[in-house]
């Protein structure tokens, strides 16, 4: 911990923290000295010289930002000596720099230029001959433009791309006076900026400007700057959207908040345009012979409890069930869940995290009592080891892949186990490739490693484990079988391998690990993160900063979701639904008699197009999701929908499940709404309105509401979202102290029991949330997939998403900047398998098995080994989803995404 030392600044008396930098503890303290290089996520450079100034028993003028806070400093920031020299050394800079300003940008260099009366070319000394130089202007880049001319040289975009993000893309060329920024050894367009434009948001001048809306914009005309939650991945990033003419123009990433601290990625930045897509849903509409017709409200609002109310009456309250979404906020799907168990009167409500991660939240419920991350995003760049599993991290959470690369950077050890190839490979310190499916082996192999060298905590296992060294020794005896040659033979990891990583992790003073959506998305997912937290608490790796376990989330607002009761077996709070008490306390909140609160499990996702499919579920309500293509064995999904005989979809656009709707009605988008987004590591965040609604379109928890009303039944009024999350705050004791107020500014990280609480940034310091307060070990064996490669389908299909695209791409792919670095459906094959087959990188493909079929565009790539394919999910003219199976984990009901088998032809 740093100690308190005293200094002066211009007279003024300043207490600092040791070695803080000069430049920022004076600005800190409202000393506005002058500045253009420095950045305060950035290392100090000197390069700009504005920030000079005068200290004590030193010779001449210093730069501050290169000088730490010391006891008994006496500086002197501004006399008439450092003001010359401050002005002289601007005139420098201008002297080589075009200074027209067409108002498409912040400059703080043109600030400073007016600020001592230089914008006047009367006033200056030397002559412009940026003229004279050869600067080039880059225009090749979808995202950004480069112009040399503008460029000062003082390396914030460069340590931007290399401090910040970790990519290290921007260099300079040239030497001198003449020298100018690159992106790789070329132009922008064919480097590998991968467009998180971190380097335009700290450009001081505009050199680097934001291409998308700049015919457009004006930043001395933007009508308002409104700060909201990215509605992207899980990150929870906040954003800055500047809002001119009623439209977004720009995003910017806030700074000095958590969770980004400032930092995006593409989709943050880039990838708002959708919301003002002329593709946009602005009016209710109807079947009506096979084609969808435009209605009223009261039209549309009376055919659905019209509907709804005959198919309940005819069979029976569980034949009706519905699809909650994590693009929605928590209020949004509070109401939802609701209007499903007071009206619809069962719990037969799901939405995509079935689909995603609850094999991971089945696992950590049963060992550790909670589904959440355990730690903050902040640890993940101050942790000793992190093992990313499964876990594409750099496309699909950027953002946390920043802080995993500010920690490699710190010397801290990365440990990627992925059967593909990613990004995180070249920051990793081991990278274990494990074949498809064979997790459980290679953890339990590991465990057994960990055992058998005496690196576990016996400590720990006996405080904080149920059942202690009893539970251990059965783990033990489970585990004596994957010695490190048979750990080798299943998985196909080098021993060498697995056993160093094994070391590493437990030996370790702090130790986390990042599990993805590779692990959980499987037919033994709950299993492969069982294994994981068997390895995690017998080396007593978690309940401490920067030591847990954490699966980062794939949408904006997975966690919130769950966390509110979009479940059919919780209310909000994680309660289940049989706990009478809960019900009982949610009875008089809700104000209706305790018995028409359903007790019995509900179905899940999957299960509820089963029971469509077999003719049980009659009429659905899907709200902001797309199982046409996120569901496994589309064509079963399709044949489900088919056969519901009324089914509702609330969406902002058309998907590819509208058109089996009978009614299709216009929401809103997360720029059009108030309420709160949950992210990865619990914190809950501000989401504010920006823009309007397009046409008729409405608040998702406003047209719940009036469907709830015209079936008869009044489910709550609320004046606002805010009034809503107050309903939440005493239907879920997790997060009963979270406020607005309180989260104005910054979020609040669950557990949060009152008011006075500070938030929760670190689970099970005490202990677990089990119903003893301890860890459970649940000790497991490897188990072969139900559908294995045979000689008609021989290739395993991995499926997955990119950086570029999000999800079901209803929303990404309506964005110009993200298409023009992404836009096409391809499939990824090892070049081995390429030439053993006759094909040829590019050509068109087939790939099929007993589901169905697709076609796209070869790849061949050295990701992926060989006998495995890797296809992402987002396009829709290639359904990835005809081909994936519909097995269940029979934990978490979650279908195995990551496994098909699958045959590939040329077309």
């Amino acid at each position: 911990m740093s100690k308190t030392v005293n200094l002066k600044i211009d007279g003024k008396n300043i207490q600092a923290q040791e070695g803080a930098n000069l430049l920022q503890v004076a600005l800190d303290n409202g000393i506005m000295i002058p500045y253009l290089c420095y950045h305060r996520k950035l290392s100090p450079t000197g390069a700009c010289r504005m920030c000079v100034v005068k200290i004590k028993d030193q010779k001449g003028l210093i730069m501050s930002c290169t000088v730490t806070a010391q006891e008994g400093l006496e500086v002197t920031a501004f006399d008439e000596e450092i003001e010359s020299a401050r002005r002289r050394t601007l005139e420098y800079l201008l002297a080589e720099h075009n200074d027209h300003y067409d108002g498409t940008y912040y400059d703080e260099f043109h600030y400073w230029v007016q600020h001592y009366d230089l914008d006047i070319k009367e006033r200056r000394t030397y002559p412009n001959i940026y003229k004279q130089m050869e600067y080039p202007v880059d225009d090749s880049s979808p995202i950004l433009s480069y112009d040399g001319t503008k460029c000062i040289k003082c390396f914030r975009c460069i340590k931007a791309c290399d401090e910040v993000q970790g990519k290290n893309v921007l260099s300079f060329s040239s030497r001198g006076i003449g020298s100018y920024i690159v992106a790789g050894i070329d132009d922008w367009g064919n480097s590998e900026c991968d467009g998180c434009g971190e380097c335009v948001q700290l450009c001081p001048t505009g050199a680097l400007v934001d291409k998308p809306h700049r015919d457009e914009i004006n930043v001395d005309k933007v009508e308002k700057k409104v700060r909201t939650t990215c509605p992207y991945c899980g990150v929870g990033c906040q954003i800055m959207l500047y809002v001119q003419n009623g439209k977004i123009m720009r995003s910017d990433g806030v700074e000095g908040v958590s969770p980004n601290d400032g930092r995006l990625c593409v989709k943050g930045r880039y990838g708002y345009d959708y919301v003002q897509s002329e593709d946009r849903l602005t009016t209710p509409l109807i079947k009506k012979n096979g084609e969808f017709v435009e209605a009223s409200w009261n039209e549309a609002l009376k055919l659905i409890a019209t509907k709804f109310n005959e198919i309940k009456e005819k069979y029976g309250n569980k034949a009706l069930g519905g699809y909650g979404s994590a693009k929605c906020t928590n209020e949004d799907n509070y109401i939802f869940q609701k209007f499903i168990r007071l009206v619809f009167g069962n719990n037969n409500l799901d939405y995509c995290t079935r689909l995603c991660h609850a094999s991971t939240v089945t696992a950590m419920l049963k060992s550790l009592g909670s589904g959440a991350g355990s730690n903050s995003i902040e640890d993940f760049a101050n942790t000793d080891c992190l093992f990313v599993i499964g876990n594409n991290m750099v496309e699909t959470h950027p953002v946390t892949a920043t802080f995993v690369k500010n920690g490699q950077y710190k010397g801290n050890k990365i440990i990627v186990i992925d059967p593909k190839w990613t990004k995180m490979v070249d920051y990793a310190y081991l990278w274990l490739q494990p074949r498809l499916g064979t997790d459980v082996a290679l953890y339990n192999g590991m465990i057994r490693l960990i055992i058998e060298e005496g690196l576990y905590d016996e400590e720990f296992i006996k405080e904080r484990v149920e059942g202690g060294m009893e539970s251990f020794q059965k783990l033990k005896e489970l585990v004596d079988k994957y010695t490190p040659e048979e750990t080798e033979r299943i998985t196909g990891v080098p021993k060498e391998k697995f056993m160093e990583a094994a070391r590493i992790y437990a030996r370790s003073n702090t130790a986390m690990i990042a599990t993805g959506m590779g692990n959980s998305q499987q037919e033994v997912g709950t299993h492969m993160v069982f294994s994981q937290i068997n390895m995690v608490l017998i080396t007593g790796q978690i309940g401490r900063e920067r030591a847990g376990i954490d699966p980062p989330r794939g949408q904006n607002n997975v966690q919130g979701v769950t966390d509110i009761g979009v479940s059919p077996i919780n209310y909000p709070g994680y309660i289940p639904v049989g706990n009478e008490e809960n019900r009982k306390k949610l009875a008089k909140l809700w104000k209706v008699p305790f018995e028409e609160l359903p007790s019995e499990p509900g179905l899940t996702t999957v299960q509820l197009m089963n029971a469509a499919h077999d003719g049980e579920i009659k009429g659905m309500y899907i709200m902001g999701e797309n199982p046409m293509m996120t569901d496994p064995d589309l064509s079963h999904t399709e044949e489900s929908l088919k056969n519901l005989e009324f089914l509702v979809v609330q969406d902002i656009f058309h998907t590819e499940t509208t058109p089996y709707a009978d009614v299709i009605l216009p929401a809103s988008s997360f720029a059009e709404k108030d309420g709160t987004f949950v992210n990865s590591d619990r914190r809950v965040l501000r989401v504010r309105k920006a823009i309007e609604m397009p046409g008729q379109a409405e608040e998702d928890w406003k047209i719940i509401l009036n469907i709830a009303k015209k079936m008869g039944y009044n489910i709550g009024k609320y004046k606002n979202a805010k009034a809503i999350f107050e309903e939440i705050r005493q239907a879920t004791p997790i997060m009963a102290g979270v406020t607005y107020d309180r989260i104005e500014n910054e979020g609040l990280q669950w557990p949060c029991p009152d008011t006075d609480h500070p938030g929760t940034r670190t689970l099970f310091t005490d202990q677990f949330k089990t119903s003893h307060g301890l860890g459970i070990l649940n000790p497991v064996d490897y188990t072969q997939q139900s559908e294995t490669p045979s000689d008609e389908f021989p290739y395993v299909l991995n499926t997955g998403r990119i950086l570029y695209q999000y999800h079901t791409s209803t929303m990404s792919r309506r964005n110009k900047a993200l298409n023009d670095f992404a836009n096409e459906s391809f499939v990824l094959m090892n070049p081995e398998d390429v030439s053993k087959n006759g094909f040829r990188d590019g050509d068109k493909v087939k790939l099929s098995n007993k589901r169905g079929e697709l076609e796209t565009i070869l790849r061949s790539s050295e990701s992926v080994a060989e006998g495995e394919l890797f296809m992402p999910f987002h396009y829709r003219e290639s359904l990835v989803n005809r081909l994936t199976r519909g097995d269940l984990d029979p934990y978490s009901r979650i279908p195995p995404y990551k496994y098909s088998a699958c045959k590939v032809e040329k077309v």
